[in-house]
């Protein structure tokens, strides 16, 4: 009989000022925010919930879900998380850098397995513990072989490659995905070609030679695959609404599950042998859960985003789903009745960021990829969703400060460019764009501090600039933007526009390794800013380029690999170069104080770098006197407090830090 549970939850309430404190980096007040979820994991013993993501390794008390231990922030991207059978240890793989084994109780690190060479880093699957805890396992499926570590020292053990013949070795770029028997005595993986972009086939092979045993048919380049858990069975889950599976000793092919339509097929076996499976339907907001043995369905959990992780808990009696940013929790046992538990806080790749007085509180105004606004609370901590009443509930892209306080925030889809004033649901104008070869995903944008103004760059490398007129001259107030400029000159990618505090001139900056100054007045260039060409060859991502006006609107700051320029407004000459030190490479995230004595830089990830950092400068002498080092991966965002005393700044690790300026500014 079919069920399904409502989606009502607890309020939107982020409401931990105690966790917002949690492992904090020197310099800053608050962490606003947990990360991006990027794996989940039950403790066997049922008594807690670990959540890997984007800024560290948190771990819930279950069921109550109170957070009770964050670590594994000085690295972040925590890509797999996997308890100990006894539930005393977890371990933790930081994407490209290590695996750590935590002790839950004491809260301490016992072992870390650095992984060091390029080919483990890459392609490692989740480490899975021995039965008896002893063991750490893991499998490399670019380099094609398995590791044993001692999970309590860190000791590597052995290191068996796998067998594949030389015609496959060939063709076979990668394997993955992969897991291993409960036992861990036999791993099985997608044997991927690269060229083709399929599968080849499903390998079987035995762990303590590396031999292979079978070769399972299968052509689907991603899915889920799980062992029985008596080690006789394989099942395979595709992305079409089908699942195999397979005797794993002698290949033959047991039983294909169909007709579930085009569902993400997650199979699991609980520890009866008996195969259930979480069907994830990407055209429809649901997931369905189904007892295939019996072909029953057990339950329909409706979601938001077409997309979801799930995961099974040890014994399948219970599931967590990501949906639309929160932690859903799903057990079998429950009333339907019931809502849905659920884990808040948890936000993707901050996007853009203003601060704002909301009823006389300090507020911060946060956007994310993919998803919607939140207002933060500053001196609370506290986050809430907008309203009607605040911005549309639907997705906004990008947020601005005019010069009279508004917050402007711009969205819309692929027919209309859509422009808001917090206060209103309604758009202040909506843009067609089509026509012009532009999209909700094309380029840069800017928005006039004067706020009548707004440019946007497309796939052809060209500015368009559109202007607000008075209302007296039409009768539709969405009627009064209209198109005022098409600047031409950039040919490749422009990286970044920005408005100088009057709207009279724009600067754009591209990967063509120029910077130009408009007139937006005449819609003519007027000069081009000179750009050093990169220095030390070719650098990673070395076109990455950021650009900025002062507030008195006479320096222009541009970042780009290696160095940060200030340019005189008036006649595009050079007015300073500030070398960037080593680890700071990518200064693109530029942002100059409300006075102008000040510029703020914010870095892209490079390299190995563990901490991201924000730099500090005095803008006469280009001396760095203060560094904020907390985000583990890219600077997006930043945004300065009208008084000068807290700095804003969000990462692509979904993380908003707050920084105390006030032992460096004298507001």
């Amino acid at each position: 009989m079919e069920t399904t549970k409502s989606q009502t939850t607890t309020p939107f309430n982020f409401h931990e000022n105690e966790v917002s404190k949690l492992a904090l980096p020197e310099g800053a007040i608050a962490r606003l925010g947990r990360g991006s979820v990027r794996d989940m994991a039950f403790s066997p013993d049922g008594q807690h919930f670990a959540a890997g993501s984007t800024m560290g390794l948190w771990i819930y008390k279950y069921p109550t879900f109170t957070p009770i231990a964050l670590w594994e922030t000085d690295r972040g991207f925590i890509d797999a998380v996997t308890f100990s059978p006894d539930s005393r240890c977890i371990a933790a793989y930081t994407y490209l850098q290590a695996i750590r084994v935590w002790d839950i109780q004491n809260g301490v690190c016992i072992a870390e397995m650095e992984l060091s060479k390029e080919q483990i880093r890459w392609g490692i699957s989740n480490p899975v513990f021995s039965q008896d805890g002893e063991h750490l396992v893991a499998f490399n499926g670019d380099n094609r072989k398995i590791f044993i570590w001692c999970s309590g020292t860190g000791t590597q053990i052995s290191e068996i490659e796998i067998e594949l013949s030389e015609t496959e070795t060939e063709s076979i770029n990668t394997i993955y995905p992969s897991c291993f028997s409960s036992d861990l005595s036999i791993l099985a993986g997608s044997c991927y070609d690269h060229k083709n972009r399929t599968a080849e086939y499903i390998g079987v092979w035995e762990v303590e030679t590396g031999k292979q045993i079978n070769c399972l048919e299968w052509t689907e380049r991603w899915g889920h695959h799980c062992f029985s858990q008596c080690g006789q069975f394989f099942a395979a889950g595709g992305s079409e609404g089908s699942i195999n599976v397979w005797d794993v000793e002698n290949g033959n092919l047991e039983k294909v599950y169909t007709g579930f339509e085009d569902a993400n097929m997650v199979p699991f076996f609980s520890s009866e042998n008996d195969l259930i499976a979480a069907m994830v339907f990407p055209t429809n907001p649901k997931i369905e859960i189904w007892d295939l043995e019996k072909n029953e369905k057990m339950d329909t959990l409706e979601k938001g985003s077409k997309l979801s992780s799930v995961r099974f808990s040890d014994d399948g009696t219970q599931l967590v789903y990501i949906d639309d940013g929160e932690i859903k929790f799903w057990n079998k046992d429950k009333s339907t009745e019931e809502a849905l538990p659920s884990i808040h806080g948890h936000t993707r790749t901050v996007n853009s960021l203003a601060f704002t007085m909301d009823e006389d509180v300090e507020t911060l105004v946060a956007t994310y990829w993919g998803w919607k606004a939140l207002f933060w609370d500053v001196s609370r901590r506290r986050g809430r969703r907008p309203t009607g009443a605040d911005l549309p509930t639907s997705r906004t892209l990008h947020l601005y400060l005019s010069s009279k306080g508004k917050i402007i925030a711009t969205g819309g889809d692929d027919d209309y460019l859509k422009v808001w004033e917090n206060g209103s649901s309604e758009p202040i104008t909506e843009i067609p764009i089509h026509e012009i070869k532009l999209t909700q995903i094309t380029g840069s944008e800017a928005f006039a501090p004067t706020g009548d103004r707004l440019a946007r760059t497309d796939r052809d490398y060209n500015i368009y600039v559109w202007d607000y007129k008075n209302k007296s001259y039409s009768g539709d107030e969405k009627d009064t933007w209209k198109l005022h400029a098409h600047l031409t000159g950039h040919t490749e990618y422009i990286e970044g526009v920005a408005f100088s505090p009057d709207a009279k001139q724009l600067a754009s900056i591209s990967r063509d390794r120029t910077a130009r100054l408009w007139d937006v007045e005449a819609g003519k260039q007027i000069t081009e800013l000179p750009l050093a060409p990169p220095s030390g060859g070719r650098q990673y991502r070395n076109y990455d380029r950021g650009i900025t006006f002062s507030p008195r609107g006479d320096l222009i700051a541009g970042g780009q690999w290696g160095e940060i320029i200030l340019w005189d407004a008036s006649n595009g000459s050079v007015l300073m170069t500030i070398p960037q030190p080593e680890g700071n490479q990518r200064p693109i995230t530029l942002s100059f104080s409300p006075c102008g004595e000040y510029l703020f830089s914010g870095s892209w990830w490079q390299g190995d770098l563990q901490k991201v950092p924000i730099r500090l400068w005095k803008v006469a002498t280009g001396e760095n006197i203060a560094t904020f080092s907390g985000h583990t991966t890219d600077v997006q965002c930043i945004a300065i407090s009208k008084d000068c005393t807290v700095l804003a700044s969000g990462g692509h690790d979904g993380v908003i830090f707050l920084w105390d300026l006030k032992p460096y500014i004298n507001s």
